[in-house]
């Protein structure tokens, strides 16, 4: 497919009197690791909540894999983000009583492309390649915090999305699990050929990146291709 795996034209979003987002302007190529970054309160996590559709913006133009955001409904939205998004969040979202290989398959459940062999082949293959193969059993709270981002990293791949989301994903980590994790992220993106957009306050995450957007008051401030 040819054009940016993610184009936002113009968005704003308001929350009662407070403008989080005050026309924003991005372009991220296909293939490219961006990084946004900005001080807490910057809008930087709401603009990546409008990028995975769990946010809608009041104005503006959003584009995810040729997909222009405002046009689709619900049902579309949720087929848009099985399909083409994958999404790493700061607190891990695993689900407490799922062992870790039934985390990573929560993905696939609506997904009938594949057998349920072949989405289990997957999810072991991932869990391997993050160095998980031994853990696939064990439930969250029986991983390390560095071991559940993993387990969080396989989920998002599980589908073989096109594009990966990440909010602030080392941002519960210590600083040497955090480099670990970052580097993990990377080369599964690049094995992948996986567009990576990533929210962080961290500037070290933000020096590896191809693109760096810095926000601020709710606008970008600085791109640097």
């Amino acid at each position: 497919m040819n054009g940016p795996a993610i184009k936002v034209e113009g968005v704003t979003k308001r929350y009662g009197d407070l403008q989080v987002l005050k026309g924003i302007d991005i372009e991220v190529p296909r293939g490219r690791f961006a990084a946004v970054i900005g001080k807490s309160g910057s809008g930087k996590s709401t603009l990546l909540g409008i990028v995975s559709g769990l946010e809608r913006a009041d104005s503006g133009r959003v584009l995810v894999d040729g997909q222009d955001l405002g046009s689709l409904d619900e049902s579309a939205m949720a087929d848009l983000r099985r399909r083409s998004l994958g999404v790493v969040f700061q607190n891990f979202n695993l689900i407490p009583s799922l062992s870790a290989l039934d985390n990573v398959l929560l993905p696939t459940v609506f997904d009938a492309t594949k057998s349920r062999d072949e989405h289990r082949g997957r999810a072991l293959d991932l869990l391997k390649q993050v160095g998980l193969a031994e853990r696939a059993d064990h439930r969250p709270a029986q991983l390390s915090g560095g071991e559940q981002q993993r387990v969080a990293i396989a989920r998002a791949l599980v589908n073989g999305p096109p594009i990966l989301l990440a909010d602030e994903p080392t941002g519960n980590l210590d600083a040497q699990t955090g480099a670990d994790i970052l580097g993990l992220l990377l080369d599964m993106c690049r094995i992948c050929g996986t567009t990576l957009l990533v929210v962080t306050h961290d500037l070290d995450i933000a020096a590896g990146a191809d693109t760096t957007i810095e926000m601020k008051d709710g606008r970008i401030c600085n791109a640097d291709a």
